[in-house]
């Protein structure tokens, strides 16, 4: 069973000089250490005082846990709203503010989204007002063709109308509007671009800013070598990866383990032990917030990553399918066997290979 934890310590912890001392209340276990008042932990100074090694919301989400927290922390999300949104009218920026507080914090049907899925809904929807609704005082003034023509020339239409039936359904819910423009949309697929691969100048950009970070060397091996998507990324284990047998195990997909991998994940293992030599996190990749965690690192985290690339993570996987087609004669087969694609993206390499053969003929 689990040792109880030491509310003695906590307590002496927040028994240091504060701001605003006279911030108390009587805590819950309070007369099994001592007799009186004690102070809520405020999460501003929570955060301060946390030492770097450990994520200040590991440590406040014990202090949530013992009811011991009183979270003054700046709202993100308003704060997001605030920044981000300044330029929508007053009547449209009330309508976007109602749709946010039922995400925020939920109806009878609709449970409530966490704050890295509001961010999302946000960033998607923030386009439409922007460029269409200058003219607008509020959102009842939106009609479906608006939205269809808008939508038309969008290349991530289908996250944008998802986001777009949100709003709308939300407002038109709580009677902020008369009708939902979205009722009836249709999208299809995002536009298919034609997959392109990369330049010398690119490969030898992306070799040398791979170099600085460990991490980042990883996660260009993984992509550009074997072509794993950035979801696969996270989700990789150390019992996926045989350095003493050179196999790589993603999902799966038994494959050799070429030697400029093996390096970076044999160098990244070393950065790691160094860095988080407690850590029992099955994951190949961690970071501050997941070495004391189970979890993987988060899309954010990885995007901010390879933000210091020249290309993304999806050229580069592009770039190593397409040398694959282009080895095996744009035969689709063996191509959806090595990557597990589908039938569909298969052609879809095969057929820029053959189209690239084409024009040099």
């Amino acid at each position: 069973m689990a040792a109880e934890p030491d509310l003695s310590r906590i307590r002496t912890w927040l028994a240091r000089p504060a701001a605003r001392p006279h911030e108390c209340h009587r805590g819950p276990a309070a007369g099994q250490h001592r007799q009186g008042l004690h102070r809520a932990g405020r999460g501003s100074e929570i955060a301060q005082r946390t030492h770097n090694a450990i994520p200040s919301n590991h440590v406040l989400e014990a202090f949530e846990d013992l009811d011991e927290l009183l979270d003054d922390r700046p709202d993100t999300v308003q704060t997001w709203c605030d920044t981000r949104l300044e330029f929508l009218a007053a009547g449209i920026r009330a309508e976007d503010d109602a749709w946010v507080a039922i995400l925020r914090n939920g109806s009878r049907r609709r449970r409530p989204r966490a704050r890295s899925m509001i961010i999302t809904q946000l960033r998607l929807v923030q386009p439409f007002p922007r460029e269409r609704t200058a003219a607008y005082t509020t959102l009842r003034q939106v009609t479906r063709d608006d939205i269809t023509s808008w939508l038309s020339d969008r290349p991530n239409r289908v996250h944008e109308a998802s986001a777009l039936r949100s709003l709308f359904g939300v407002l038109k819910k709580e009677r902020l509007v008369f009708a939902n423009p979205m009722r009836g949309v249709r999208t299809s697929g995002n536009h298919v671009s034609v997959p392109i691969p990369l330049t010398s100048q690119e490969v030898d950009a992306v070799a040398t800013a791979a170099e600085q970070d460990p991490a980042l060397r990883v996660v260009v091996a993984l992509a550009g070598v074997h072509a794993l998507p950035a979801r696969r990324i996270r989700a990789l284990q150390l019992d996926q990866v045989d350095l003493p047998g050179r196999r790589l195990d993603p999902a799966d997909s038994n494959r050799p383990l070429d030697d400029y991998t093996a390096e970076a994940i044999t160098n990244y293992l070393a950065h790691r032990r160094r860095r988080w030599p407690n850590s029992t996190n099955p994951h190949l990749l961690v970071n501050r917030n997941t070495a004391t965690t189970t979890t993987a690192v988060r899309t954010f985290w990885l995007d901010r990553l390879v933000n210091r690339l020249p290309v993304s993570l999806d050229r580069l996987r592009q770039d190593r399918i397409l040398e694959e087609a282009a080895a095996t004669g744009a035969d689709p087969l063996p191509l959806a066997h090595v990557f597990a694609l589908s039938a569909k993206a298969s052609l879809r390499y095969t057929t820029a290979v053959a189209q690239s053969v084409a024009e040099q003929t």
